[in-house]
């Protein structure tokens, strides 16, 4: 219960904090996105934005967002028809490693929105939901510093992250994976058993059966991390711990 807990209390430190600031719509309504949480209630009862980001470079400090992908679970189901995706000029070079992975080029981004802009666009997407990233801290880095530079404060609401989540929950610790077949690995992705990353989106993927779709995009990735998200749940359930306060014990950051 400590993450739920600390996340409230880190949450009522910043309101006390703004007192009577006068907040853009989507930054006064992010402030309020843990307030419906309760952790005795069922984690199936609340809705998640399951969100992935592609990025210039793996520079944590000088790299920016180029895209943002995301789906809705709401009661346990994926709702494709409800996807965000969007490209962000980044309003600097890309790397030509992050090129080779992700396939964005310049020329995509050139007249796509700005960060600041597409930042509003996802907060309005995002609502008052929990937000589910796999290696959730990548992802935050780069959306809190535009949450930052824009409206003064990082995201709000309640994080769950896949990695722990598959560590303490929906993985054997000794498990080497076998070799896939080519038609279930998915275009982009690596066959896992020839990476030494045991912690990678595709190689937990893989592990639990589940089909890398668009591996390396930011909505593809999103997919997947939805999928691993969604057996987790299912898997609480069956062991009883169904609870809000259950899932962020395992999976919260």
């Amino acid at each position: 219960m400590g993450g739920l807990f600390k996340a409230r209390l880190l949450n009522r430190l910043l309101r006390l904090r703004l007192g009577k600031t006068d907040l853009a719509p989507a930054a006064a309504a992010n402030i309020k996105a843990q307030d419906g949480l309760d952790g005795s209630h069922p984690a199936g009862r609340y809705t998640y934005t399951v969100v992935d980001i592609e990025t210039t470079g793996l520079d944590l400090k000088q790299s920016r967002i180029l895209s943002i992908g995301a789906f809705k679970l709401i009661a346990g189901r994926i709702h494709l028809g409800r996807m965000f995706d969007q490209l962000v000029n980044p309003g600097r070079a890309i790397s030509p490693a992050s090129i080779t992975v992700h396939g964005i080029v310049p020329a995509m981004v050139a007249t796509a929105p700005s960060g600041p802009e597409v930042l509003d666009a996802f907060l309005n997407y995002l609502g008052s939901d929990i937000l589910v990233a796999h290696n959730a801290r990548f992802d935050l880095n780069f959306l809190n510093r535009l949450m930052q530079a824009n409206h003064g404060f990082p995201l709000q609401n309640l994080t769950i992250d896949t990695l722990p989540l598959c560590e303490n929950l929906l993985l054997p610790k000794i498990c080497r994976p076998l070799p896939r077949q080519p038609k279930l690995l998915g275009r982009g992705a690596v066959n896992p058993a020839n990476r030494q990353n045991r912690k990678s989106l595709e190689e937990i993927a893989h592990q639990l059966g589940i089909k890398v779709h668009r591996r390396h995009t930011a909505v593809g990735d999103a997919l997947t991390t939805a999928m691993i998200f969604q057996r987790g749940l299912t898997v609480l359930e069956q062991r009883g711990r169904e609870r809000l306060e259950d899932l962020v014990r395992v999976g919260a950051i």
